[in-house]
């Protein structure tokens, strides 16, 4: 036995305060996927447009015509980054991406910009498509919807 007596008394255990987790913000996540994915398409389109009418590439740009697929991979892997960082719950940073990567695809819309009458304008509407929907995503990542 003990020589000494305990007069402590015992103290109920509380648990440990827990907080909800940040909300994922699906629609974000979803809207700024699908603009990476148009920009990727934009600039694939933009570079086989090229291509496939050489004549019509005006001769500044004919140097560089396999950048429109350089820059709309790059531009659509940084909003995919964008978009999978919104999905980990860093929406502030996914969002910023995203939203300042869709602002830099005016430059994939409108530096690829040929002289046919048709396919150009159908490259800028799914570039310009890809811009508002990223942008969009960008703010609901924010957001946080």
């Amino acid at each position: 036995m003990s020589s000494e007596l305990s007069l402590m008394m015992p103290v109920p255990v509380l648990p440990t305060p827990t907080f909800l987790p940040r909300p994922r913000a699906v629609k974000g996540f979803a809207l700024s996927i699908f603009a990476g994915i148009l920009t990727m398409v934009a600039g694939v389109m933009a570079t086989v447009l090229g291509l496939l009418f050489p004549g019509d590439v005006p001769s500044w740009l004919s140097t560089y015509i396999y950048g429109g697929v350089v820059l709309g991979l790059v531009l659509g892997a940084i909003i995919l980054l964008g978009a999978f960082l919104i999905w980990h719950r860093f929406l502030a940073l996914g969002g910023i991406i995203v939203f300042l990567a869709s602002l830099v695809n005016v430059y994939l819309v409108l530096v690829y910009f040929f002289t046919m009458p048709y396919w150009p304008w159908v490259i800028m509407l799914v570039g310009l498509l890809a811009l508002v929907i990223g942008v969009i995503g960008a703010i609901a990542g924010i957001a946080g919807k």
